[in-house]
C-alpha cells in the first residue's frame, strides 16, 4: 500500500523516503541514457555550420577540375628557361594573356609564353608558371630571369580531391572548412541531425519582465532570457511556453505542447516549498525519475518525463539555474544532435584564493582564469551566492571542488571548465 499523503499548494506529494544523492556524473547519466539522437534533414550548406552529419559524403568530381596557376607570372615551357638567370635572362615572346574563369587563346609554343592569372587555367604546352616578380615585360616580349623546373606553381587537376573521394562520415561536426569542401566537391546541400526543439517554461508569480515596475516582493524574470540565450547556444531551437503562474491549471496549460517538442526545460518550482508545482504536479504522474543531486549550486535538479518527453527541472535561483544547465541541459541537447563531444574539456589551474566547501556536495565556483607564465591560475568573482547572477556573467570558468573536500587552500591545483576564453 503507498504511503499516506499530504494535500499541499502542489499536489498530492507522498511522504519522501530519504535515499542518497546522486553525484553530478550519476544524474548526468541517468539523464543521457534516455536521450537519443534525432532524425535527420535535409539541410543546405548555408544553414549546415555547427549540425552533425547524419550521411557519407563523397566528391562528385575532381577538385580543381584542371590545371591552374598558383601564381600571377607567365605560363612557360620549363625547358626554355633551364638555363635564364638574373645576369642571362631568356627572351619569349608573349601570346596573350589568360584570366580566371577563361579559356586559354593559344596553345604554347617553344619560346613563347601566355601570361597567366592566379587560379587561370594552364594551356597546352605549358609545364610551369614563372612569377611576375622574377621577369619584366616590353613591347610584346617577357624576359625571364630565373631557372624554373617543370611543375613549379602548377596546382594539377584533382589536386585536392578525386571524384570519389571520402570527404567527412556520418557523426562528424560541419565547419566552415568542410562547408568549402563540400561546395568545391558540388554538394549544395547535406543530411544533418535536425536542431533539437526545447520547451523553456519559468514559473512563479513573483516574475516580472524586465522593464517592467517591481512591486512589493516581485523580481525580474532573468532565467527566461539566459536560458533562452543558452538553449540556442547549445543549438536548440526555443518554444517559449512563457511563465506559469503558481497555479495547477496554468502550468498544465503550458506544458500541453510538449509532445511536439524533443526536450522540456523548466525553472523554478521544482525545490520543496509548498508552490513548486512543477515538481509536485509530475510526482503525482508517477513521472519524476530522480529530484535532488549532490552539488551546489543546483541542488534541486528534477528529471522527469511529461508527454514521453524527457524534462529537465532547473533550480529557480538563476545561479543555480545556469550552472545545472551547463552540467545536464547541455549535454543532453549535445547528445540529441548527434555530438559525442557531451562535455566541455577540462583543465587545472592554481587557485589564488582558499575554497570553502560542504563534503557531502559538489561544488562549482565562478572563476576568473588567466595565464601566468607556464600556468593557469584563477580567482573567484566574487559574492558566490546562488541568486548574485553577475558572478556567472563574470566568469570563464567554473572551479570544481569534488565530493568529499571541505576546504582547497589557496596555491593548490584545481579542476577548471572553461567557458570562455583564457587570456
Amino acid at each position: 500500500m503507498a504511503d499516506p499523503s499530504s494535500k499541499t499548494a502542489t499536489g498530492t506529494i507522498g511522504k519522501q523516503v530519504a535515499r542518497p544523492l546522486l553525484t553530478v556524473a550519476q544524474a548526468r547519466e541517468r539523464i543521457l541514457e534516455r536521450i537519443a539522437a534525432l532524425d535527420a534533414e535535409t539541410v543546405a550548406l548555408t544553414q549546415a555550420r555547427g549540425r552533425v552529419l547524419a550521411e557519407e559524403v563523397r566528391s562528385e568530381r575532381d577538385v580543381p577540375p584542371f590545371a591552374n596557376s598558383a601564381m600571377d607570372g607567365y605560363a612557360i615551357r620549363a625547358g626554355d628557361v633551364a638555363q635564364a638567370s638574373a645576369a642571362h635572362p631568356v627572351q619569349l615572346r608573349v601570346l596573350g594573356e589568360i584570366r580566371a574563369g577563361a579559356a586559354p587563346p593559344a596553345s604554347l609554343l617553344p619560346k613563347t609564353a601566355l601570361r597567366i592569372m592566379t587560379g587561370a587555367m594552364i594551356p597546352e604546352g605549358s609545364d610551369a608558371v614563372v612569377r611576375v616578380e622574377d621577369t619584366a615585360e616590353h613591347d610584346g616580349t617577357v624576359e625571364v630571369r630565373v631557372a624554373v623546373a617543370a611543375g613549379t606553381s602548377l596546382r594539377a587537376a584533382g589536386s585536392d580531391l578525386h571524384s570519389g573521394d571520402l570527404l567527412a562520415t556520418a557523426g562528424r561536426v560541419v565547419t566552415p572548412g568542410l562547408i568549402g569542401v563540400l561546395a568545391s566537391a558540388g554538394r549544395v546541400a547535406v543530411q544533418c541531425i535536425r536542431r533539437p526543439r526545447v520547451l523553456l517554461l519559468t514559473t512563479g508569480d513573483e516574475l516580472r519582465e524586465p522593464g517592467e515596475a517591481l512591486g512589493p516582493g516581485q523580481i525580474t524574470n532573468t532565467n527566461r532570457y539566459s536560458l533562452l540565450a543558452a538553449v540556442e547556444d547549445a543549438g536548440g531551437i526555443v518554444v517559449d511556453a512563457g511563465v506559469a503562474r503558481d497555479e495547477r491549471g496554468d502550468l498544465i496549460g503550458r506544458l500541453e505542447g510538449a509532445g511536439e517538442t524533443d526536450l522540456v526545460v523548466t525553472t523554478g518550482g521544482v525545490s520543496m516549498g509548498a508552490y513548486d508545482l512543477v515538481r509536485g504536479l509530475l510526482e503525482e504522474r508517477d513521472a519524476v525519475t530522480f529530484w535532488q543531486v549532490a552539488l551546489r549550486p543546483g541542488k534541486p535538479l528534477m528529471f522527469a518525463t511529461v508527454s514521453g518527453v524527457p524534462l529537465i527541472g532547473l533550480p529557480g535561483n538563476p545561479v543555480s539555474s545556469l550552472v545545472a544547465f551547463e552540467l545536464f541541459v547541455r549535454p543532453a541537447l549535445l547528445k540529441l544532435q548527434g555530438r559525442t563531444d557531451l562535455e566541455r574539456p577540462r583543465l587545472t589551474a592554481t587557485t589564488e584564493e582558499p575554497l570553502q566547501n560542504p563534503p557531502h556536495l559538489e561544488q562549482y565556483f565562478r572563476g576568473v582564469a588567466r595565464h601566468d607564465g607556464g600556468r593557469i591560475v584563477v580567482r573567484l568573482t566574487g559574492d558566490q551566492g546562488s541568486h548574485v547572477l553577475r558572478s556567472m556573467a563574470d566568469a570563464n570558468c567554473l572551479v570544481v571542488v569534488p565530493q568529499g573536500t571541505s576546504e582547497v587552500a589557496a596555491g593548490t591545483t584545481v579542476e577548471i571548465i572553461p567557458l570562455a576564453p583564457i587570456f
